[in-house]
């Protein structure tokens, strides 16, 4: 059996759905949080993970399935900066403890678009006790979607880096060592396509159908909308442009990717 490690945000639901719908292909599905899924690859006991792009960055040695990712285009609607003070006048910042990529792309937007500098805290992700403390809270996956802003300034990172960059962003990638062979990476993308889910998809397949009624049984009817409007799954040349441009603002010193399913991408 071939075990997985995916985060548990409706999200991701695309991604994993056919191993649900087809045990026969012996890939389970192991959930936890983006910031401890490295732990399953490096205990091996995991041969991938949905693992945040700046993981995949900061750690060229690993190798990611080329063609697929949860990325948006603009808005993406579960990654959000909520405010009590005008952006340029954060000075600290509550980070979501279960995020790496959130919290990067949250400090290099704060300091490219708006001149600030904060002092970052890692903390669990409830609004109210993360703004007791702090300016400002990032908040992603379900609750970041979820959580009311009413009455703060809020901004949608995905909108946000595609407003500054021109670009779309990724947020996390399957990721794996020697575990991630050809085989694997195959199974991934015919995943990637099980549901026709996504802003870039063809449209809902009954799987699809079937996924979507479990996103809203999780999150509410929103969710629907969110998987086929916000969110989007394939990787092409501007999405690798973008993770390249987001390692240069987040000062990650990655030098070159590696792909399975495709040559080695260098990144400055």
């Amino acid at each position: 059996m071939t075990r997985l490690g995916c985060v548990p945000y409706v999200n991701a639901l695309p991604l994993v759905a056919l191993f649900e719908d087809d045990p026969g292909l012996g890939v389970e599905t192991a959930y936890d949080v983006p910031s401890r899924l490295p732990e399953m690859l490096g205990q091996g006991t995991a041969a991938a993970v949905l693992v945040s792009s700046w993981y995949f960055l900061a750690n060229p040695s690993l190798k990611a399935v080329r063609g697929v990712c949860i990325g948006s285009q603009a808005e993406v609607w579960s990654v959000r900066l909520f405010s009590k003070v005008p952006f340029p006048e954060v000075r600290s910042l509550a980070l979501d403890h279960s995020s790496m990529t959130s919290n990067a792309l949250a400090l290099a937007i704060l300091r490219g678009r708006y001149g600030t500098d904060p002092f970052g805290e890692a903390c669990a992700p409830d609004l109210t006790s993360m703004l007791a403390g702090h300016d400002a809270a990032v908040l992603i996956g379900d609750p970041g979607m979820i959580a009311d802003g009413s009455g703060l300034n809020v901004l949608d990172l995905g909108a946000a880096w595609t407003e500054w960059k021109g670009l779309p962003f990724v947020w996390a990638l399957w990721v794996g060592g020697d575990g991630l062979d050809e085989r694997l990476a195959g199974l991934l993308l015919d995943a990637r396509d099980h549901t026709g889910l996504g802003s870039d998809g063809e449209g809902a397949t009954e799987a699809g159908l079937r996924t979507l009624a479990r996103a809203e049984g999780q999150l509410g009817p929103s969710a629907s909308r969110y998987l086929q409007e916000a969110v989007s799954y394939r990787i092409g040349p501007r999405e690798e442009e973008a993770l390249a441009e987001f390692a240069s603002v987040a000062g990650i010193g990655c030098g070159e990717l590696h792909w399975q399913w495709g040559p080695t991408v260098a990144v400055p």
